[in-house]
């Protein structure tokens, strides 16, 4: 009897430790895989007014229109993504008494990000520089 309560004991230690080992750290799945944090140069001709996004890992970012050469006012702006629906939303804040909302959506592949206004339908190509 005392053999057979010492290898159900060990049977039962084997099954806990087994049963910690397959567990893991699923802290990585729930941290969002975010493709848009980086600074994003529209592709236009030299030359060509063009667009500077940067999107930071906190769901800020900024906006400045290049103008022959040189950089315009620089613009702050709060954004979401899903990346499961692929929808850039872009809030500028208030202005003329109103929320000023651009939602786009989203297909990066490598270093190239196309966006389509949601509202007006015009496509936008971008290139990622950092």
């Amino acid at each position: 009897m005392r053999t057979l309560r010492l290898v159900g004991m060990a049977i039962v230690a084997v099954i806990m430790c087994v049963n910690f080992a397959a567990c893991s750290d699923d802290d990585d799945e729930d941290t969002p895989n975010n493709p848009l944090i980086g600074t994003w140069k529209e592709d236009v001709a030299d030359g060509e007014i063009s667009m500077i996004w940067k999107f930071n890992a906190d769901g800020t970012g900024t906006e400045q229109e290049i103008n022959t050469g040189e950089p315009e006012e620089l613009y702050s702006f709060t954004y979401t993504y899903d990346s499961k629906t692929s929808i850039l939303v872009v809030n500028y804040g208030e202005y003329n008494g109103e929320d000023e909302i651009d939602s786009y959506d989203v297909t990066i592949n490598g270093n190239t990000m196309t966006t389509k206004d949601r509202d007006y339908g015009y496509e936008t190509t971008w290139k990622k520089t950092k």
